[in-house]
C-alpha cells in the first residue's frame, strides 16, 4: 500500500505512480493536484489494484462516470459530505472517491451518503440500484 498527501504538481505524477509501480495494490492519495486525465488514463492499471482512493483531489464527477463506462467490472464510489449526491452536476470535483475492484458484486452496506457510479448493463437494462444508491450511468 502506498499512501500520499499534498505531492505533486500535476496529473504527470499520478500517471509514473501507477504506471511505475508494477506490484502497486491499494493507493490512497489526498491533498494532491491530480485530477481526471490521470484517473482515466490509468484506467487499466485500475483494473490491477484492489483500490484507489482519492480525497481532496481534483478529479470532476464527468470523469468518474467516465471510469465507470471505460471500466465496468470497477465500482466507482463518489462520496460528497457537503451536498447530496444526486445533487453533484457533472464539472463539479468529487470531495471523494473510492474505487476498487468487484469480484462478487458491489458491496451492499455503504452509507447513504456514498453514491455508487454504476454502468448500464450491455441490453439497456439498469442495474436496479437500492433505495439509497444514486444511479448516475445514462441509459441508452
Amino acid at each position: 500500500m502506498l499512501s500520499v498527501a499534498f505531492a505533486g504538481s500535476s496529473d504527470l505524477g499520478l500517471h509514473h505512480v501507477l504506471s511505475g509501480c508494477q506490484s502497486l495494490r491499494k493507493l490512497e492519495i489526498r491533498d494532491s493536484p491530480f485530477g481526471n486525465k490521470a484517473l482515466l488514463a490509468n484506467a487499466e492499471k485500475l483494473a490491477t489494484m484492489q483500490s484507489l482512493w482519492m480525497s481532496s483531489c481534483l478529479v470532476s464527477f464527468q470523469a468518474c462516470k467516465l471510469l465507470s463506462q471505460k471500466m465496468p467490472r470497477l465500482n466507482v464510489e463518489v462520496i460528497n459530505e457537503r451536498e447530496p449526491v444526486e445533487s453533484i452536476s457533472e464539472g463539479i470535483y468529487a470531495e471523494q472517491l473510492n474505487i476498487y475492484r468487484m469480484v462478487a458484486g458491489a458491496m451492499l452496506d455503504v452509507p447513504v451518503l456514498v453514491g455508487r457510479v454504476e454502468e448500464v448493463e450491455g441490453i439497456g437494462t439498469p442495474i436496479a440500484p437500492r433505495p439509497y444508491v444514486l444511479k448516475l450511468a445514462e441509459q441508452e
